[in-house]
Formats: structure tokens, C-alpha cells, sequence
């Protein structure tokens, strides 16, 4: 494309800044070098996207819907050509996986997504572990994504386009950070399965030990109450019984020395 055309794009988005300019056109020469595969771009669209990014990157204000407009792509194209642009350029900020499951809604699956990568990471060659960056879009977003699918979490459709890698490229990550989650899910359902099975034994084993406490302490329904009672209700009566035979017995008495003291 040439400056003059470049120039009438960048004067439609409000974009005058030397430095964008300069910086922007800098973005297209690479784009034609390292990004010849970008499908659904086309020329005018490409420079539009390079001169978005280079007003993003050094904070110029930008019409974003003119310019995706002005690009003549629908915003679904545009917005994953420019994703795709900004990961083969490197210019995509890293955004760690904390970030990345809050703005997808998925929040649960951070800490199996982080056990994932340091799994991916033991399992590569030493020599392949010291050039690797995990923190870049490609190994979050397919670490996140795997989580989820994983643990059966339902994530927002878009979190596997935010990676800007090809989809056969996102594909193949995923399909070797799949056993890893697998092996990560399977060992805490293990884990969940014996807590549960301890806290039931703990829960019999506590109940056995109330049972035996109400059975040498005091009753605890009705029913016992009553039978607990009862003994004491049949001493009772005993006890009036022989307190009445006492009685009746000197009364006897009285009325025999009585009449013995007549005659």
C-alpha cells in the first residue's frame, strides 16, 4: 500500500501523530513479512488494523467502531484479524490466568489451568523449558480452556479466540494439555472421595459414642423416662403398703391392752 492511501486511512481515523504513523507503518511491513497467512484481510483492512494498534499501544484515543467500519470486515473478522495481527507481531500483553477466567467467567477453573501448565512445563526437555513463556496468550488461554473443559465448567465461546493463535495451533495445544487436566481431575475426585468416605466414618464413629453416653446417662425420650420412673413409682407403693401394716398392727395392739385391762 502506498504512503499516500496510508496516510487518507490514518486522516479518516483522527490519527495525525508522527509517532503513530511511523509506528503504525512499521506494524505493516512486519505484517507482510510474518503474517502472509492472515485470512479474510485485506490490504486496506490490514493497514487499518496497524494503525489501531499502534494507537492503542501508545494511548492515542480511537473510533473503534468507524475503524472497523473503515476496514470494510464485519466486527467478528476484524476483531480476530486483529487478534491474530497483535500474537504474530508479539504485541499482545500478556494477561495472567486470574485475569483471563474473570473477564470469561471462569474463575473456578484457575487452579486446575495453573497445575496444568506446571505439569506441561515437567514434562518438556530442560533445554525446551528454558526458552518457554507461559504467561503468553496461546499457553493461558488454551490452560483455561482446558480446565473447563475438564471440569465440565461452561465458559464464554470467545475464550478460545482470545488465545490470536490459528485454530489448528490452539487445537494441538490443547490436545497435549488435555491428559494433563484429565490426570489433575481424576486425582482430586480420588481426594473428595476419601475426605467424604473419612468424615462418614467419623460420623458413625460419633454417633456410636453418643449412643453409648445415653445409655448410661440419663434417658432421652419419653419412653425411657417412663421406664426409669416406674421402679421408683413400685418403691413408693411398697413403702405405703408396709407403713399402713404398721399401723394397723398397733392399733391391734392398743385395743388388746385396753380390753386386757378391763378385766
Amino acid at each position: 500500500m502506498d504512503r499516500e492511501l496510508f496516510g487518507r486511512l490514518a486522516a479518516k481515523m483522527g490519527l495525525t501523530s508522527v509517532r503513530v504513523l511511523s509506528q503504525a507503518e512499521e506494524y505493516l511491513r512486519l505484517s507482510q513479512v510474518k503474517c502472509t497467512g492472515l485470512g479474510g484481510a485485506t490490504a486496506t483492512s490490514r493497514a487499518v488494523i496497524c494503525l489501531e494498534l499502534a494507537a492503542t499501544s501508545m494511548k492515542f484515543p480511537l473510533d473503534k467502531d468507524f475503524a472497523i467500519k473503515l476496514s470494510g470486515l464485519n466486527k467478528k473478522v476484524y476483531q480476530s484479524s486483529l487478534k491474530s495481527l497483535e500474537c504474530m507481531l508479539g504485541l499482545q500483553s500478556s494477561v495472567g490466568l486470574r485475569e483471563l477466567a474473570v473477564q470469561y467467567g471462569c474463575l473456578d477453573a484457575v487452579k486446575v489451568a495453573s497445575q496444568i501448565l506446571e505439569r506441561y512445563e515437567a514434562s518438556l526437555p530442560a533445554a525446551q523449558q528454558q526458552n518457554l513463556d507461559l504467561s503468553k496468550p496461546l499457553f493461558t488461554t488454551a490452560a483455561l480452556f482446558t480446565a473447563c473443559k475438564c471440569m465440565k465448567i461452561r465458559a464464554d465461546k470467545k475464550l478460545a479466540s482470545s488465545s490470536g493463535a490459528k485454530k489448528g495451533i490452539f487445537d494441538r495445544l490443547c490436545a497435549q494439555l488435555q491428559k494433563f487436566g484429565q490426570e489433575i481431575c481424576s486425582e482430586s475426585s480420588s481426594v473428595k472421595g476419601s475426605i467424604k468416605t473419612a468424615q462418614k466414618r467419623q460420623k458413625t464413629l460419633t454417633e456410636m459414642l453418643q449412643e453409648g453416653e445415653d445409655d448410661d446417662g440419663l434417658p432421652t425420650s419419653p419412653k425411657q423416662q417412663r421406664e426409669q420412673q416406674r421402679p421408683r413409682e413400685d418403691e413408693a407403693e411398697e413403702d405405703a403398703k408396709q407403713n399402713y401394716e404398721e399401723w394397723k398392727r398397733k392399733i391391734l395392739e392398743n385395743a388388746l391392752r385396753a380390753k386386757a385391762a378391763d378385766s
